[in-house]
């Protein structure tokens, strides 16, 4: 509970209720109901409060103590009234992503959640002439590892989507792939699946050409005659894995070519599959490669 002095007669008391998962939205939303009272001090003068919230947030408490910044508090509407003495219950909304959730669950180090509330507000006494007077109060209440994992996170549909952290490639000798890369994200999240195939062998075009320039390379003679390749057995160190590597990113090089997919559309599965693909690999020779 916390406390706030309107004025010398009269104070607002913020009471912690409940915290529980809104079902009916797209994205994950948590709802709490914070409870608020009037309290007017005896043989003193009572005034309607018109109450109107700004911007409140929710943060969680770290391990160490400190609260960590989680989402807005969308309060369900903008202003409230209590009259002299009277109690209402205030409604506030925080969205929520999987990405947000994951990281509440690691900070969480299974236990439970301990909320920072900090609910910021006007506060109007309905005197002659009115009073406005500006407030923030802060609630600290934790929610039980049994209500959060067993009835919250399964509400909100959390482990029905799994967040996958893909690493940041950091490499400036690696720019041009990794353009192509951020290219075909884009193509992706813009449902252009064809396309996004196509910035894949873009990207690794580019890559085979990094790492033949670093001297790992080889030359063979085939059908297309007389080239030089990469030579994965002297980048891995593995004639075993070598040979492995060679195989798949011939044969990924294959699902890259248009006429792969003749007669039938490129979809998100194929999508997905080639960004994935180049990502890990590029990923996977930039740790291999000092470039």
């Amino acid at each position: 509970m916390a406390e706030f002095a309107v004025t010398s007669y009269s104070k607002l008391s913020f009471t912690y209720r409940s915290a529980t998962a809104e079902t009916y939205t797209i994205v994950p939303r948590l709802r709490f109901d914070i409870g608020v009272n009037h309290i007017l001090q005896a043989g003193q003068p009572g005034y309607t409060i018109i109450l109107s919230y700004t911007r409140s947030e929710l943060k969680i408490v770290s391990k160490e103590g400190s609260p960590i910044y989680v989402s807005t508090l969308i309060p369900e509407q903008p202003f409230y009234i209590l009259s002299v003495g009277s109690s209402l219950i205030s409604r506030f909304y925080a969205d929520l992503d999987h990405y947000r959730l994951a990281h509440i669950e690691k900070i969480r180090e299974g236990k439970d959640i301990q909320m920072h509330i900090e609910l910021t507000f006007i506060a109007e006494v309905q005197q002659q002439p009115p009073l406005k007077q500006p407030g923030i109060i802060f609630i600290r209440e934790r929610i039980p590892k049994s209500d959060w994992v067993e009835i919250i996170l399964p509400q909100l549909k959390f482990k029905e989507v799994v967040l996958l952290e893909i690493p940041k490639i950091e490499k400036p000798e690696l720019s041009e792939v990794i353009s192509k890369i951020n290219e075909a994200w884009r193509q992706y999240s813009m449902g252009e699946y064809d396309k996004v195939l196509i910035e894949c062998r873009k990207a690794m075009e580019a890559l085979t050409t990094i790492i033949k320039n670093r001297g790992f390379q080889k030359e063979i003679t085939d059908d297309k005659g007389k080239r030089t390749v990469p030579d994965w057995e002297k980048i891995v160190a593995n004639e075993e894995i070598g040979k492995i590597m060679e195989a798949i990113i011939q044969k990924y090089f294959g699902f890259l070519s248009p006429s792969a997919h003749y007669g039938k559309s490129i979809n998100k599965e194929d999508a997905e599959l080639a960004i994935m693909f180049a990502h890990g690999l590029t990923n996977f020779i930039s740790k291999k490669l000092i470039v």
